[in-house]
């Protein structure tokens, strides 16, 4: 009996002891659990880290006095510079005809050939025509017809007025006059249409002049006949090109820049037109000129932007078809500066420049660049008026922000 007992408290002493081992297991576990828990995490170094922010390079006295940085403020200056670009010659707007017939018929006679100069309203070719000594045969008719008409009228107003002829007689002779007049109208309307002036057709005689069937072509403006596309006898059909006519002494010369050049010219910017050589040698002929206006959308065939100058000829050049070169004096916009390029350094794909923050303090500073010259850099964004940079030792100042990286 006494051994039985005291192999039962042995037993119960033994699953106690376990029980508050345990305890102390699970305890120990959950305290370490919370010191990893609540241990701050110290982070990448920002040597290592891809996304840094503005590092503020700190000099000593003696930095800064061995560096002897030189300051360049930044502000708004009125500076141009060259943007070079291919330009093709082409007629000025209202300096060019086509010249073409606006009936069917044959050439039945030509007055002028190419190269030859003529004068607005000069006859040009005549074209042989039924069509129109139809028309000049409806007009005819329809002035006789007036003619006979009025005199009806007249003569009716008078047995009229004595009751010797019936109202509604006159009133039916007025009416038929009226439709020759309408009829008159619109032939004359159609030999408008074909080029044939009203004085000319004042002219004609209805009762002696005989209907014409050779039209003539004249020219629109003064010029040189450019080019001949038909011969003598040939037939031609109506709105057909037949010649064209170009007054060189305008002419329109497009240029073709980069879109991301075109913010920098606009309307009046000056230009310098030269004569494009197939080695680059450079040649005597040039002509100064002014931008007149902008095409507002992309060229389909160069995707390129089209400045136009209409500029006058000097002694027949350029001449039009020819391929020059154009020489803009481009002006920054009134939102961006210009700086020193000894000013930029480049980091990958980034432009940065030193911004002094006090004396002894230089902040690096991410800039976006417009365009570059020779010695200049058009900045779009990252400066303000007012602002000083550095301009020299700026490798030196690189390499102190690099090393302040590394022992942060």
């Amino acid at each position: 009996m006494n051994v039985h007992l005291t192999r039962h408290r042995y037993s119960s002493y033994t699953l106690l002891g376990l029980v508050i081992g345990l305890l102390l297991f699970l305890s120990n576990c959950g305290s370490e659990t919370a010191e990893k828990t609540t241990q701050p995490d110290p982070g990448t170094p920002p040597s290592l880290s891809d996304k840094q922010t503005e590092q503020l390079v700190q000099l000593t006295e003696q930095q800064a006095k061995d560096l002897n940085i030189q300051l360049y403020t930044v502000e708004s200056e009125n500076i141009s510079f060259d943007i070079n670009a291919p330009g093709q010659v082409y007629a000025a707007p209202g300096r060019i005809s086509v010249v073409s017939s606006p009936i069917n018929g044959r050439v039945s006679n030509i007055y002028v050939h190419e190269g030859e100069r003529v004068q607005k309203g000069d006859p040009l070719l005549e074209i042989e025509s039924l069509e129109f000594a139809n028309l000049v045969g409806d007009y005819l008719e329809a002035t006789a017809e007036i003619t006979y008409q009025q005199q009806q009228v007249e003569r009716l107003k008078v047995l009229t007025e004595d009751k010797i002829s019936p109202q509604r007689t006159l009133e039916r002779a007025q009416a038929d006059l009226r439709r020759a007049k309408t009829k008159q109208s619109a032939s004359l309307a159609r030999l408008r249409a074909v080029g044939i002036s009203r004085e000319e057709v004042q002219n004609w005689d209805p009762f002696a002049t005989d209907p014409k069937a050779e039209l003539t072509l004249r020219a629109p403006i003064s010029g040189v006949l450019n080019q001949h596309l038909i011969d003598l006898g040939e037939a031609v059909n109506a709105y057909d090109k037949l010649l064209d006519i170009i007054d060189n002494t305008e002419v329109l010369v497009r240029g073709f820049v980069s879109p991301a050049d075109a913010p920098f010219v606009r309307e009046g910017t000056s230009v310098v037109i030269t004569e494009k050589t197939e080695d680059g040698t450079p040649q005597g002929k040039r002509i100064e000129g002014q931008v007149t206006s902008v095409n507002p959308a992309l060229d389909e065939e160069n995707r390129s932007i089209v400045l136009n100058s209409i500029v006058p000829t000097e002694e027949g050049w350029p001449i039009v078809g020819q391929s020059v070169r154009m020489k803009y004096a481009a002006q920054p916009l009134d939102s961006t500066f210009t700086i020193p390029l000894s000013a930029i350094q480049f980091e990958e794909q980034e432009a940065a420049v030193f911004v002094q923050q006090a004396p002894r303090e230089y902040v690096k500073r991410v800039v976006q660049i417009e365009r570059m010259t020779e010695d200049r850099a058009v900045i779009g964004a990252g400066l303000k008026p007012g602002e000083k940079i550095a301009v020299t030792q700026v490798f030196s100042l690189k390499a102190l922000e690099r090393f302040e990286q590394f022992a942060d």
